[in-house]
């Protein structure tokens, strides 16, 4: 594994952390069922191809959970604990994971959010979610 992938990324990941540099959101669409997927996998889970194409997706969704850590499970976020991180689905479909910037923003269940991104230490840009305004 490269010391220089994000995360501990495995390289079958990489046209993620590709696009991730780009401020581009690419995850991977399988070519048969157009199921959208991540994290990456050689087979579809839900008609069991391996034909896939990778392809930028909306960086729209909503929240499905979220925590605050309070300790840090990566060096590169030693210094921003506490931090909170969300559980998005997004409108693809597709659920990602991403750290909410901003501790102090109120966040629940259900709360629009956009993908960002950030420079996080070493691993340069990962995407980060935003809670979208709420409306009065």
């Amino acid at each position: 594994m490269s010391a220089d992938l994000p995360y501990g990324a495995t390289g079958d990941d990489s046209p993620f952390w590709a696009g991730a540099a780009e401020r581009r959101l690419v995850l991977q669409r399988c070519d048969d069922c157009a199921y959208v997927r991540w994290p990456a996998a050689g087979v579809c889970p839900e008609c069991l191809s391996r034909q896939v194409t990778w392809a930028e997706v909306e960086g729209r969704g909503t929240i499905w959970s979220h925590v605050v850590y309070h300790r840090a499970y990566a060096a590169s976020l030693r210094e921003q604990v506490p931090y909170r991180v969300a559980l998005v689905e997004l409108v693809c479909g597709a659920r990602i994971l991403g750290r909410v910037p901003d501790v102090t923003t109120p966040l629940a269940v259900g709360d629009e959010v956009v993908v960002d991104y950030a420079e996080v230490g070493e691993h340069g840009l990962v995407p980060v979610v935003v809670p979208v305004p709420r409306s009065a």
